[in-house]
């Protein structure tokens, strides 16, 4: 690639870090909403400038940080060095192959110490994050209380029996038949989906699912049974069936004891990314970047 390089405060960053930064922007790009693929910069037109420039931002942020944990003299565990080099070794294959690699192990440790000294400058940064209060907490959870909606749910057994190779429609329906005779006459609807059923196990238990989990068919019967029925013999694209319900749990909302942990978690990963976000751009504030210019070079 030719042009101008990226430099932040004297540090030319290879086309190649850019390069893969960029790459890991598309593929994260890929996984966007239909919703947010129709914001401005996610548009057909627009995408491909967006993981560029954004890429660029990101090794920025990660040459300063990089820079400034560099600064820092203070040794690091010895122990923790030797930990994460025998692992790259490991992943490597084991020492012989790591050689065969042409991997140079100085550089190697010089990368792992920068690495852990960058993890020990963002713990120290955001170990000023304030952990929530209980009626913090408890305002969120109202504030976002639809975020915790959850949906009908039924805990179902069946017994099946299949239209395969070898059994024609008729054979699998009279077969289904002949099962659910023998569970009027008192026969255990769980000895049957073991014994003689087509998908045997666990009493023909299929746990909780809520709808659009199972075929239209299954659910328009299985939703409507009331629990601890057994529906008659009924036919999906799997063959012929016999459910019976286990239990149900409606629809409502998770409780604040439930997703307290969970809510306690996401609001300080919000806070520490605030202050790492502060943290950089005050680094910014004093660095010198050279960023090319579009007519500079070619995309990343």
């Amino acid at each position: 690639m030719t042009g101008m390089p990226l430099v932040v405060n004297g540090e030319t960053v290879e086309d190649v870090v850019l390069s893969r930064e960029a790459e890991a922007m598309r593929q994260r790009f890929e996984q966007l909403t239909e919703e947010q693929r129709q914001q401005p910069q996610f548009r057909p037109g627009e995408l491909e400038k967006t993981a560029v420039e954004w890429a660029r931002e990101n090794v920025i942020e990660q040459v300063l940080l990089r820079q400034a944990a560099l600064t820092d003299a203070r040794p690091l565990d010895p122990d923790a060095v030797e930990t994460s080099f025998r692992e790259i070794i490991e992943r490597h294959g084991g020492d012989q192959k790591f050689v065969e690699s042409g991997i140079d192990p100085d550089r190697l440790r010089a990368d792992i110490q920068a690495r852990l000294k960058v993890d020990r400058l963002i713990a120290e940064v955001t170990s000023k994050a304030k952990s929530p209060k209980q009626k913090e907490l408890a305002d969120f959870y109202r504030r976002n209380k639809s975020r915790f909606r959850t949906e009908e749910m039924v805990r179902a057994a069946h017994i099946v029996k299949h239209v395969e190779k070898g059994v024609t429609q008729q054979q699998a329906r009279d077969a289904a038949e002949s099962l659910y005779a023998k569970l009027q006459a008192g026969s255990s609807f769980e000895e049957i989906a073991d014994s003689q059923s087509d998908c045997p196990g666990n009493g023909g238990d299929l746990g909780y699912f809520g709808r659009g989990k199972m075929v239209t068919e299954f659910e328009n019967v299985v939703f409507d049974l009331d629990v601890g029925r057994t529906s008659g013999v009924f036919q999906t694209v799997f063959g012929f069936h016999i459910a019976k319900v286990l239990d149900r749990k409606p629809a409502g909302f998770r409780p604040f004891s439930a997703v307290k942990s969970d809510l306690e978690k996401e609001i300080m990963d919000e806070r520490r990314t605030k202050l790492l976000e502060a943290y950089v751009d005050r680094l910014r504030e004093s660095a010198k970047i050279e960023v090319p210019q579009p007519d500079d070079r070619s995309e990343a």
